[in-house]
């Protein structure tokens, strides 16, 4: 049995994303559909809250007190000293069926995100069937353009990359599965994708992150748990959470030793969310290995001109 504490009780419509800062010393992550970038800092048990103008799908760290916010109308630069929102570029897709959800940074600081489908409009028939198709996974590079990166999918989760670099890990939440491919760090391209492993608990596979042992730890959204796959694919362990709807976990503490796990309540009828208090909280733990360090995002300069 692990022991899981709840270290900030933030009735959290759609905790998402979280990102450890170590010089920050404290754990960002976001709220998507309430949409919000949160900071808490596990010495005081203080979390700090910045409203936004659109859901937030993810983000990533830029420096000290500086973010990049993947919103559904597009990718922004956020400084929490001055609350200061800068447009980098627009969404790569229609954010009026799509929204950006699940995203990260590769080892040289590459910028990725999924999307998920949620249309502000109702479907209109000659849309309808290429919409529930998804969109890839998007790339954001030079020049601040956007590049497809993978095959399309329909809820774009579990970016997460080995300790090398070498191997990608992506999912799609409906198709309850996680596939890895070979990554090629020079160029940021992957392909041989095949499946690593199936996710059927739940509705399936949510966020992940990888720890120094290679070993994949993904969130089962609506099945109350942690899966920890070891790099073959094979389940090592399952551990049970206080929250049936976790969505994403993230390495962080001075050692990144700890394990963050964030959490929905959107899935609970409102008048049932008082009986279930623990969902939409925020959840820490003792990792079973040590993680790795986010990477920053790297933004050519043209971005922010």
């Amino acid at each position: 049995m692990i022991d899981v504490e709840v270290v900030c009780r933030a009735g959290a419509l759609n905790g998402e994303g979280p990102v450890w800062s170590a010089v920050e010393k404290r754990l960002y992550w976001i709220d998507i559909r309430a949409p919000a970038l949160h900071r808490f800092d596990p010495a005081t048990g203080q979390n700090e809250t910045w409203g936004m103008p659109a859901w937030i799908g993810c983000l990533a760290l830029v420096e000290t007190n500086v973010v990049v916010l993947a919103l559904r109308t597009g990718l922004f630069r956020f400084d929490t000293s001055s609350g200061a929102l800068t447009f980098l570029a627009p969404a790569p897709f229609n954010p009026r069926r799509f929204t950006f959800n699940d995203g990260g940074c590769d080892h040289r600081g590459r910028f990725f995100a999924g999307t998920m489908l949620d249309p502000i409009d109702p479907l209109e028939p000659e849309n309808a069937n290429e919409d529930q198709n998804g969109t890839p996974l998007w790339r954001f590079g030079e020049q601040a353009r956007w590049s497809s990166a993978s095959p399309p999918v329909q809820t774009s989760n579990g970016l997460a990359w080995s300790p090398d670099g070498r191997t990608m890990y992506h999912s799609d939440t409906a198709q309850k599965t996680v596939w890895s491919c070979d990554y090629d760090t020079a160029t940021g391209v992957a392909d041989n994708r095949r499946v690593f492993a199936r996710v059927e608990e739940g509705l399936g596979p949510d966020g992940a992150a990888v720890d120094a042992e290679g070993f994949y730890t993904c969130a089962a959204f609506g099945g109350g748990c942690l899966l920890r796959f070891d790099p073959d694919g094979k389940l090592e362990r399952r551990i049970t959470m206080p929250a049936r709807f976790v969505t994403m976990p993230a390495f962080g503490g001075p050692d990144l030793s700890s394990l963050f796990v964030t959490s929905a309540s959107f899935p609970v009828p409102e008048k049932d969310r008082a009986a279930r208090p623990m969902e939409g909280c925020l959840f820490a733990l003792d990792a079973p290995a040590r993680g790795v360090a986010p990477h920053p995002i790297i933004l050519d300069p043209a971005a922010l001109t």
